[in-house]
């Protein structure tokens, strides 16, 4: 259902943009927040909750629950700090490897987008941003179609 409110269009989107990168790498048994958790730590070597939670853009709380599951898989390890009351999160062996795997599927997920984006901004008729958005939603990998 269309409405002309940017925030719930940009939510819309946004959970579009997840349907896509998810369906991509659902054969890798990986959520794109994991698998953006595995970038992030790759990128920064080592992070406390806080520190990786501020470079996903995810609360805490989120971060927490997506470590947890990165830990279970074996893809994270937890190293001591000075202070005893925090961990630092960093990659281990199998975390590098399941991210090797899984930056194939995520490549397809870039790929698909950047296909559509001509689609996405060609039009110049009535509002860009919300047409932008809608658009955006339309090509979620899932097939679903919201009617504008």
């Amino acid at each position: 259902m269309f409405t002309d409110c940017y925030c719930t269009q940009f939510r819309r989107s946004a959970q579009a943009l997840t349907e896509i990168y998810d369906s991509a790498l659902r054969e890798q048994k990986i959520r794109i927040s994991q698998f953006s958790t595995l970038r992030a730590l790759d990128r920064m070597g080592s992070a406390t909750m806080q520190e990786l939670a501020e470079e996903v853009a995810l609360d805490k709380t989120t971060i927490s629950r997506n470590v947890k599951v990165l830990a279970s898989n074996g893809w994270v390890d937890f190293s001591s700090t000075k202070d005893l009351r925090q961990k630092r999160v960093i990659l281990s062996s199998k975390g590098i490897e399941k991210l090797a795997s899984a930056t194939i599927s995520w490549r397809r997920a870039q790929e698909k987008i950047r296909e559509s984006a001509s689609e996405i901004f060609s039009d110049d008729s009535g509002d860009p941003l919300l047409e932008t958005l809608e658009k955006l939603q339309q090509i979620s990998s899932n097939g679903k179609k919201r009617k504008a």
